[in-house]
């Protein structure tokens, strides 16, 4: 019995929603939403929102309060006398407070541009939480089909154990006849204690398996719980890709494109108008030495046509980056069609066996049915007999366990285009 050993490392599968079953797309749907991971796409929104509103405010009026205190080594004076009139001498400390508003008037849609980039910034932020949270599929996929392995093993043993008890009835009548030497009903009845072995060790990855299924999915999940696999309709020609990391590459690439074009606009010229309005001593009359009001308002012009190619180099790392991203996407794509090309190839093995495994158990269980034959006349040992009984199991599990295989296979195949 190598591979009853063997499937309790298998991965598991899906089906119809019954009051004591659950579904393989039930299960990932209920992991997705009880996962931490989730709760960053709430915190990336509300961000984005702050970031936003930060952004629209940048065309506002600006204002703010100034206040200057001075004290000089000098003064201005006039270099003349001029007969009756006195000139008041100015004092050395001076003071100053406004109140200045400046109004930006085109900044070359630079706001505007922010604004769109923060947008694509955030779409490409949740994609790549949906990328993460896409990877959790595989993880319960695996312990799903685990789980069906591992029941499908129990079953099979549990009607090996029945034939070994039915065998055992018609040995002990074949003992008291005097026609079979006890050690055979030793020898099943040690079969039927190791079979008990193998199924409380099976019961036991059950449990676990259920364990770790329920923490995915935020749910108690009774050990009796049935998992059958899920139905799937394949279309193998072609290929496809609608993996989340897909759309990540060409959101990242849009965040580049929107970034250059946001250099560009920082080389624009800028228009602002300002307002000054103030209390000070001397106000805008720098002959007098009282506290003035004033006010002074205008337009500004600033234009950087020169930064010494500083853009220029920006630009360039940022085509660096979008030629980085192109090939991070074309090396996954390649990756994600080998592993096409090897689920496709997974299926049609698995297939293939299952054929020969319903021929293997055809002729496994004529043996068995001659081998019983003899048993009962005295013709073989119980070990003999158990050696072909153990035989014809193991190929009834064989099949269960390449029938397993083989619903993986599909919701792998799935999964690797992005489509489960």
């Amino acid at each position: 019995m190598k591979k009853i050993i063997l499937i309790l490392l298998l991965p598991f599968a899906a089906f119809s929603q019954k009051k004591d079953s659950i579904t393989l797309d039930y299960c990932q749907k209920k992991a997705l939403e009880n996962y931490p991971l989730i709760k960053q796409k709430d915190l990336l929104n509300k961000a984005s929102e702050i970031k936003l509103f930060n952004i629209t405010k940048t065309s506002l009026p600006l204002l703010s309060l100034n206040g200057q205190a001075t004290y000089q080594s000098a003064v201005t004076e006039l270099p003349i006398h001029i007969p009756g009139v006195v000139i008041p001498t100015l004092d050395k400390d001076m003071y100053k407070a406004t109140l200045d508003i400046v109004q930006p008037i085109y900044s070359g849609g630079l706001t505007a541009k922010q604004k769109k980039l923060e947008e694509i910034s955030l779409k490409s932020d949740l994609q790549d939480v949906e990328t993460e949270l896409y990877k959790i599929k595989d993880k319960v996929n695996t312990i799903y089909f685990s789980i069906v392995a591992l029941q499908e093993n129990k079953k099979q043993l549990l009607l090996l154990k029945d034939d070994i008890k039915n065998k055992l009835k018609t040995v002990e009548s074949g003992i008291t006849n005097g026609t079979l030497l006890e050690s055979n009903e030793d020898i099943l009845k040690a079969e039927l204690l190791k079979n008990d072995e193998q199924i409380t060790e099976l019961e036991s990855g059950i449990s676990s398996g259920f364990k770790m299924l329920a923490d995915y999915v935020n749910k108690d999940i009774p050990d009796k719980t049935i998992l059958s696999l899920p139905d799937t309709v394949l279309n193998l020609s072609g290929y496809e890709n609608f993996r989340p990391e897909t759309k990540a590459f060409d959101l990242k690439k849009q965040e580049v494109d929107i970034s250059k074009s946001l250099l560009g606009s920082k080389l624009l010229p800028k228009v602002s108008g300002f307002g000054e309005l103030g209390l000070g001593r001397p106000g805008l009359n720098m002959l007098s030495n009282t506290f003035d009001p004033f006010y002074m308002f205008g337009v500004k012009v600033s234009w950087t046509f020169w930064d010494w190619n500083q853009t220029k180099n920006e630009k360039q790392l940022l085509d660096i980056s979008s030629d980085v991203i192109s090939s991070q996407k074309e090396s996954f794509n390649l990756g994600v069609k080998i592993l096409l090309e090897k689920n496709i190839a997974d299926i049609q093995k698995y297939k293939d066996m299952m054929i020969k495994d319903n021929e293997i158990i055809v002729l496994r269980e004529k043996i068995v049915k001659e081998a019983a034959s003899q048993l009962e006349n005295g013709i073989i040992t119980a070990t003999e007999y158990l050696t072909d009984l153990n035989a014809a199991a193991q190929s009834k599990i064989d099949l269960q366990y390449h029938k397993i295989e083989l619903a993986k296979a599909q919701v792998d195949y799935l999964t690797t285009k992005g489509k489960f």
